[in-house]
């Protein structure tokens, strides 16, 4: 009867367990705003978590546009949380953002920034180890990462995939919506042709005079010269039709075309989806479904990958 009594005692708490845990396991979603990661007022970020998550729930980093030097957050709190409706956590975040004072002055102002795109990088990367030290306690996978962002926080994300900050590759898969794929040029006169507002950010935000003897920090700052290297993760670039940012013409299909030819001489996972009929932003009714559902896809398939 002692022994009848000793069973039925262990299958109880044997039970009550895996109740306990499975009650620990069917966490409620959750949104945690203004999350900071830095000292910075801009080092701040919105951490979406799923329902049901636990330490296998894979992650995204989300990072936004605005040239470098504006955008929010906030411009993406649905798609935030219609990712983190698909089952991943989101790390919606803010960045320190390139100085544009006295570009639109006349004459305009042309002097160095304080922040620049390595600055960027920078917050991402302290994003992923801080974020990284909370994987207990927000309950998500340490190893299945993913980043992606739109126009220039979409080039920020292939930077920083492909780049050196990407320690133990962790983060797996990188998305690219609308975001630009190069930087380089073959002669110092084809930036003397472009807009010189435009020239000056490009100036401030790389941090190098655009001259033929700066070519190489131009190279350093395209994702494109970057896989050219081999340095490329999986990756799904999604394209507007019309992907025209403010005055500037669209030559974004060929270029495109170039960054989708050397992801595949080096045999890197990649897709690339044309959204027709949308323009840079994707405000065309449905058209975020399909960006959200394209880059869903691919990135469960491949942050899955070691």
């Amino acid at each position: 009867m002692k022994k009848s009594y000793t069973y039925l005692l262990l299958a109880f708490l044997s039970f009550s367990i895996a109740c306990k845990k499975d009650k620990d396991e069917s966490l409620s979603a959750d949104t945690l705003m203004d999350v900071s990661y830095g000292n910075d007022i801009k080092q701040k970020m919105d951490v979406y978590l799923p329902a049901g998550r636990d330490i296998s729930t894979p992650v995204i980093v989300l990072v936004h546009g605005g040239g470098f030097v504006a955008g929010d957050k906030s411009e993406f709190s649905n798609q935030s949380r219609a990712l983190s409706e698909k089952g991943f956590v989101v790390l919606n975040i803010n960045y320190r953002l390139v100085d544009i004072s006295g570009v639109l002055e006349n004459p305009m102002v042309h002097q160095p920034s304080n922040i620049k795109i390595s600055d960027q990088l920078n917050d991402i990367q302290t994003v992923v180890e801080f974020a990284v030290s909370k994987s207990s306690e927000w309950q998500m996978s340490t190893e299945k990462w993913a980043i992606t962002g739109h126009s220039a926080g979409g080039t920020l994300a292939l930077l920083y995939a492909y780049g050196n900050k990407n320690t133990g590759k962790r983060i797996k898969v990188a998305g690219n919506w609308a975001g630009a794929t190069t930087f380089g040029f073959n002669d110092e006169s084809e930036i003397a042709a472009v807009d010189p507002r435009i020239a000056e950010v490009l100036y401030r935000a790389i941090g190098a005079e655009a001259t033929n003897q700066n070519k190489l920090a131009y190279m350093a700052a395209s994702p494109f010269w970057i896989a050219y290297q081999g340095n490329a993760i999986a990756t799904i670039n999604i394209r507007p039709e019309f992907n025209e940012a403010g005055n500037m013409p669209d030559g974004s299909f060929a270029l495109y075309q170039q960054f989708t030819n050397v992801l595949v001489s080096k045999n890197v996972p990649n897709k690339w989806v044309e959204v027709p009929g949308s323009d840079h932003g994707f405000s065309q009714p449905g058209k975020w479904d399909l960006v959200l559902n394209e880059t869903v896809e691919f990135f469960s398939t491949n942050t899955q990958q070691n």
